[in-house]
């Protein structure tokens, strides 16, 4: 299967939290991944999903300029340019 970068997923549902501020909102749901910074970013994004099926894992190429608001319904995923989207994860992912 062919991917090209970045990989986006749904609408933005805004909130006012991210990473563990939002586990009220995911009762029995993961929101951080810590364990996944330098897993492929295709990897990455299978795991976040099938650990909270609320949250679509997006993947962008590092460098890539994203406006500063909380989505509770997204992880971001960063991973080197020259291989997105198949690169390590750069950045610690978390909801929000």
């Amino acid at each position: 299967m062919s991917y090209s970068c970045p990989i986006l997923g749904p609408k933005c549902e805004l909130c006012n939290c991210s990473g563990s501020g939002c586990q009220s909102q995911f009762p029995g749901l993961k929101v951080e991944w810590p364990e996944l910074k330098g897993v492929s970013g295709l990897q990455a994004k299978a795991t976040i999903e099938n650990d909270n099926p609320r949250v679509t894992a997006f993947i962008y190429p590092e460098g890539v300029y994203l406006p500063s608001i909380n989505c509770c319904n997204r992880v971001i995923l960063y991973v080197p340019a020259d291989d997105c989207p198949n690169g390590p994860v750069l950045n610690r992912p978390i909801v929000g």
